[in-house]
């Protein structure tokens, strides 16, 4: 992520839906000029107004128009349609969705590791919102049926802002995601800009504790974190969401430890473990436990997940000065 991103992305997104408009006119006038037979060969493309969006499956997506009717199958996918404005036309979601308050009234098709193939073709959906992982294989029995899916299983920050924008296409609701994004992305480069040239601490994130679980290379939360100014110890892992050896943890030695609600532990938890008491990070009461829904689910309330982390990590960067301070400054 570079700092002028979030002005090179507002770029790219007011530019691309105008080259749209032109081209669609270009098209028409083509076809007038050339005829009947030029019609014959249009009838066999896609539509010029079909929209096609690439998925993080690397799988194409197209819509010959907006999604009106969509099935969501995970909470993060939930909350970014709500986000973009598209949250009206969500017919269905997952037993784990619960935010915003209006996710919780949607009618659910199952959990998230489990959804119902027939309860989701029973709602007639025009798109699926589907993930990676766990839900893979339901692409194949979805498209099988006739289903749209785009899959949303983003990497990185920037994975989920582009994610979003994607959605916002889709749903046609562009003209909400896009400033809904900029901000997003903006409030991202203030953090950045805060801990920048600041050294870099060793951080380890307990995803679940028993097994002790991490986050290792190629996951939006190792991005979040190194976003925030830190070093990451889960990369020596491998890449997802490996498990960690207490062998590896003592040696390594963090001096920032941050775990979320969802791994059933608390700062006073982590620090009584046997062993636990000699890291830095329990010494120095740098151990700290964040709330999971904004750390765990990549959708767009990871920036106050970031600022969370970039806070633990660097609290000097977000200290407020003091009255007397700022009156000799």
């Amino acid at each position: 992520m570079t700092l002028d991103r979030p002005a090179l992305a507002r770029r790219a997104r007011l530019l691309v839906p105008l080259a749209a408009v032109v081209l669609a006119a270009m098209l028409v006038l083509v076809a007038a000029a050339c005829g009947a037979a030029t019609s014959a060969s249009s009838s066999t493309s896609p539509s010029a107004a079909a929209i096609t969006v690439t998925d993080d499956s690397g799988h194409q997506v197209t819509l010959s128009q907006p999604a009106a009717r969509i099935v969501s199958l995970a909470p993060s996918n939930t909350e970014m349609a709500f986000a973009i404005g598209a949250g009206g036309k969500l017919v269905a979601g997952t037993s784990y969705d619960d935010y915003p308050a209006a996710a919780k009234k949607l009618p659910k098709v199952g959990d998230f590791a489990n959804p119902s193939v027939e309860k989701i073709v029973a709602f007639r959906p025009d798109l699926v919102l589907a993930t990676g992982g766990i839900q893979a294989s339901l692409r194949s029995k979805l498209e099988n049926l006739g289903v749209k899916v785009f899959v949303v299983n983003p990497s990185s920050l920037d994975g989920v802002f582009a994610d979003m924008t994607a959605l916002g296409k889709l749903t046609g609701e562009s003209s909400q995601a896009g400033p809904i994004v900029a901000a997003l992305e903006q409030r991202a480069t203030t953090i950045e800009q805060k801990v920048a040239g600041l050294a870099r601490p060793t951080v380890f994130v307990e995803i679940y504790s028993k097994p002790l679980m991490t986050a290792g290379t190629g996951t939006y939360i190792d991005d979040m974190v190194k976003l925030a100014g830190g070093t990451n110890i889960g990369d020596a892992a491998g890449a997802g969401f490996p498990s960690f050896s207490e062998e590896v943890l003592f040696k390594d030695d963090p001096a920032v430890y941050i775990a979320t609600t969802g791994s059933m532990a608390s700062p006073g938890q982590i620090a009584a473990r046997k062993g636990y008491s000699a890291l830095q990070a329990v010494q120095d009461h740098r151990v700290y436990v964040l709330d999971q829904n904004i750390l765990d689910r990549p959708g767009p309330r990871l920036i106050d997940g970031l600022e969370q982390l970039a806070k633990a990590i660097h609290p000097e960067a977000f200290a407020s000065p003091s009255p007397a301070a700022s009156a000799t400054s």
